[in-house]
C-alpha cells in the first residue's frame, strides 16, 4: 500500500472583494460567526465592506491575519453563551478600542497587543481600515503556564513586551508553513501557546524552561528564514542576522551550538541547496553557472563549486547535466 502524504494545517479563507457589495457585510458576519463567534457591523454603512482573512488551524490554537475596513465586532451575551473561554491575542496595526462592560474602553496603539477572552462580552472597534494578526487558544493551556491569570483576563500587552515582537514574526512565518502532518501541527500549536504565555507573563520556572527549548527553536527557524531571504547578499553575516532578531550574535552562536552546527555552516548548505535546485530547474538551462553562484551569494563560480564537491562530491555542472539526463 501506498502510505498518505501528510495534510497540511487546514485554512480557512475569505475575501469580500469579488463580491458584490450588498453580500458583504453576510459574508463577513458569516465567516467572524464560524471563526470568533462574534457579530460584525461596519462603521460606515455607506462603503462598501472590505475584509479578508485567512485563519491556519491546529490541534490546539488558530493564528492568521485579516485585513478588514473600520468594524465593530461585538461578542454578545447571548453568543457568551456558548461556554467558550478561549484566549485571544490581537495585534492590529491601527488604532483599536475594547470596550467591556464594567471597564474602562481601552485602547490599543499599532505595536500594542490586547489580550481578551471569549467568556466575556465585549466590543472591538477598528476605527479604521487595519491588517490585524491574531492567535486564539484554549485557556486551560495557557492556565497552568501563567499564574493568577484568571478566569476571563483583558490585557493590554505595550509594545516592547519580551518576546511579542517574536511571537508576531514567528507566527507570520508559521502562515506560510504549510504544516504537514500532525506532529508538526502539534508542535507549532504548542510553540504559540508558550510563546502567547512568555508575552503574557509565565511563572520564573516555566520562563526559563521555555527558553532554552521553544523561544530558541522559534528564534533558529525565524534565523534560518532570514537567512533563505537574503542568500545574495554577499555580506550577509552573524551580525547583521543578529541585530535584525535584535540579540547578540553571541547568544546566536550558542543556538547553534546547541544544534551541533553554526551559522557560517547553516548559511553554506543554504546556498548550496539553494543553487543546487536552481540548477536542476530546466528554466536555468541557458544561465551560466556563474550567474547562478553569484545570484546565490557566491562571489565566483569557483567558490561555488568547493561548496558543492563539500556538501554533495559533485561539481555544479555534473548536477546539471544529471538534471538534464533524466
Amino acid at each position: 500500500m501506498t502510505a498518505q502524504a501528510a495534510q497540511p494545517a487546514p485554512v480557512i479563507k475569505i475575501s469580500t472583494e469579488d463580491l458584490p457589495d450588498d453580500h458583504r457585510v453576510s459574508a463577513m458576519r458569516d465567516y467572524l460567526n464560524e471563526t470568533m463567534q462574534m457579530e460584525v457591523s461596519p462603521l460606515d454603512a455607506d462603503r462598501p465592506i472590505q475584509y479578508a482573512a485567512a485563519l491556519r488551524l491546529a490541534p490546539g490554537a488558530g493564528w492568521g491575519t485579516a485585513f478588514s475596513s473600520a468594524v465593530a465586532s461585538t461578542r454578545t451575551t447571548r453568543l457568551v453563551k456558548d461556554g467558550s473561554d478561549d484566549l485571544i491575542l490581537a495585534m492590529p496595526d491601527a488604532p483599536m478600542t475594547i470596550e467591556v462592560p464594567g471597564r474602562e474602553g481601552m485602547h490599543v496603539q499599532p505595536g500594542d497587543a490586547i489580550l481578551l477572552s471569549q467568556a466575556r462580552e465585549m466590543r472591538i472597534v477598528l476605527q479604521e481600515t487595519s491588517r490585524t494578526w491574531a492567535l486564539r487558544v484554549p485557556h486551560r493551556a495557557i492556565a497552568q503556564m501563567v499564574p493568577r491569570l484568571g478566569s476571563a483576563p483583558v490585557m493590554a500587552i505595550r509594545q516592547g513586551t519580551p518576546m511579542l515582537s517574536l511571537l508576531r514574526s514567528y507566527g507570520g512565518l508559521l502562515e506560510t508553513d504549510p504544516l504537514a502532518g500532525e506532529a508538526a501541527q502539534q508542535l507549532a500549536a504548542r510553540h504559540l501557546q508558550e510563546m502567547m504565555a512568555l508575552v503574557i507573563g509565565a511563572s520564573a520556572d516555566f520562563r526559563e524552561q521555555a527558553e532554552l527549548g521553544t523561544v530558541a527553536a522559534a528564534r533558529l527557524q525565524m534565523v534560518r528564514a532570514e537567512i533563505a531571504g537574503h542568500l545574495g547578499n554577499t555580506n550577509l553575516n552573524l551580525e547583521w542576522i543578529a541585530a535584525r532578531q535584535k540579540v547578540t550574535p553571541r547568544h546566536l552562536q550558542r543556538l547553534f551550538a546547541c544544534e551541533g552546527t553554526s551559522f557560517s555552516d547553516v548559511l553554506r548548505q543554504a546556498r548550496v541547496a539553494q543553487a543546487r535546485a536552481m540548477l536542476e530547474d530546466p528554466r536555468n538551462s541557458g544561465r551560466s553557472i556563474l550567474s547562478i553562484a553569484l545570484e546565490c551569494g557566491f562571489p565566483e563560480a569557483s567558490a561555488l563549486n568547493r561548496a558543492f564537491r563539500r556538501e554533495y562530491g559533485l561539481a555544479p555542472g555534473e548536477v546539471r547535466w544529471g538534471a538534464q539526463g533524466k
